[in-house]
């Protein structure tokens, strides 16, 4: 008797997860957008992607963004084609003016269960203004193919949101106290160009206090002896104020 009750108990946990996990099962595999990534011990759930040109040199105005793809089921021995839709009501980016196009129907190669999802972006018609800090969302939906059916609540649905503006990163703040004052785009660009560690935008902090100071006292003689401009006021950057 305890034995059957320790069998039903673990039923009526299986069932919960796959309720709590929002899955359907059928006779198909089943395909979703990867929402969450293991990162150390901690899973990271999320639905958007975003992507960026602020960081891109002026010259390219073209480029691809990627969106992971998942199978929950069997590999295949051939191709596999699932099917994706845009939520045109929930998006604000237009395709031929900030992406192009998208093929309803993609390919996942014989043998894979994670893909990666290539959305060409386009970057004229996206404002680069850093004070209104414009984004366009793209709402891509996943739909039921010949080989698929959606797999789970939370990955049939995910945002792309395209900018062009380079936002305040992360660790910003956390230094202003150690003479790096307020937040510029000229500022982070000149500070990316002295050392790559301050290119991670999600960092909590990119390199330690004794090393950081060195770095904005190099700033703050860049700025003073080469004129940099905001390029929206045309007013002059220096590391503690704007100058009209």
């Amino acid at each position: 008797m305890k034995k059957l009750m320790i069998i039903y108990a673990l039923a009526l946990l299986g069932a919960s997860c796959t309720k709590d996990a929002g899955l359907t099962y059928t006779e198909k595999d089943k395909i979703y957008f990867a929402y969450n990534y293991l990162y150390y011990t901690q899973v990271i759930a999320y639905d958007k992607v975003v992507f960026s040109f602020g960081m891109k040199p002026d010259s390219i105005i073209k480029d691809t963004a990627k969106i992971g793809i998942r199978v929950m089921g069997q590999q295949s021995g051939k191709d596999r084609q699932y099917r994706i839709s845009i939520d045109k009501d929930s998006s604000t980016a237009q395709e031929g003016v900030h992406y192009e196009g998208l093929k309803e129907l993609n390919t996942i190669g014989k043998g894979l269960i994670l893909d990666t999802l290539r959305i060409v972006v386009l970057r004229s018609q996206l404002n680069s203004s850093h004070i209104t800090q414009e984004n366009r969302r793209l709402r891509l939906r996943m739909e039921s193919s010949d080989d698929f059916d959606k797999g789970t609540q939370k990955g049939a649905v995910i945002d792309l949101y395209l900018n062009n503006y380079l936002s305040e990163p992360k660790w910003w703040k956390r230094y202003e106290s150690f003479g790096l004052y307020f937040y510029h785009p000229e500022k982070w660009k000149i500070l990316m160009s002295f050392h790559p560690s301050f290119r991670d935008a999600n960092s909590d902090y990119p390199m330690n206090a004794n090393q950081v100071s060195t770095y904005f006292s190099s700033l703050r003689a860049y700025l003073a002896q080469i004129p940099t401009y905001d390029k929206e006021t045309h007013a002059r950057v220096l590391i503690d104020k704007l100058v009209p």
